[in-house]
């Protein structure tokens, strides 16, 4: 398990973190596989500030309490409705 109460909340989806699944997508964390942007077509510094991750920054999603070990896999149903629809 993580430590989101001393570091302000969880450091996925661009706090600090973020993952790049083997298609490219670039991901909140491992276990959140949600992506609105792909390394393939951007740069690493555009990635970490895709709509996505600064939705889930600027809407405290990151920071709020959770009783398991990931809230934005708590919070799935919100942090798909951020994705553009394809």
């Amino acid at each position: 398990m993580g430590d989101e109460k001393s570091s302000g909340g969880c450091i996925a989806a661009g706090r600090g973190f973020f993952h790049i699944n083997s298609h490219g997508d670039a991901e909140p964390c491992p276990f959140s596989p949600y992506s609105d942007i792909n390394i393939k077509d951007t740069s690493l510094r555009e990635a970490i500030h895709s709509r996505l991750f600064t939705s889930l920054i600027e809407g405290d999603y990151l920071q709020e309490d959770h009783a398991r070990g990931c809230v934005l896999y708590e919070k799935r149903d919100q942090v798909e409705a951020l994705l553009p629809h394809s």
